[in-house]
């Protein structure tokens, strides 16, 4: 059963990405900062779950997360661009 909202995990998702993006390019330079670190680490596991959540409960975002078990049928899903997005 999922706690949230299609439009709600998918802007958790985006916000976890842009942290770790920002924080990816803040270690390019200061490798050694360990509260960086850890605040990579926080957001990469918040994002792992909230992917996990969005595709068990609403297909894959993308193929590296693709449920192979009944084929390929992530395929019949609606796309973002058919109107599914933000529903």
């Amino acid at each position: 059963m999922c706690n949230k909202t299609k439009q709600q995990l998918l802007t958790d998702i985006n916000q976890y990405t842009f942290m770790l993006d920002d924080i990816t390019l803040f270690l390019d330079t200061h490798p050694c900062c360990e509260d960086a670190m850890e605040a990579y680490n926080t957001y990469k596991k918040l994002r792992m779950e909230a992917m996990r959540e969005y595709t068990e409960n609403y297909g894959a975002l993308c193929r590296y997360n693709v449920d192979t078990d009944d084929g390929w049928s992530y395929i019949n899903q609606p796309w973002p661009w058919e109107g599914e997005c933000g529903r």
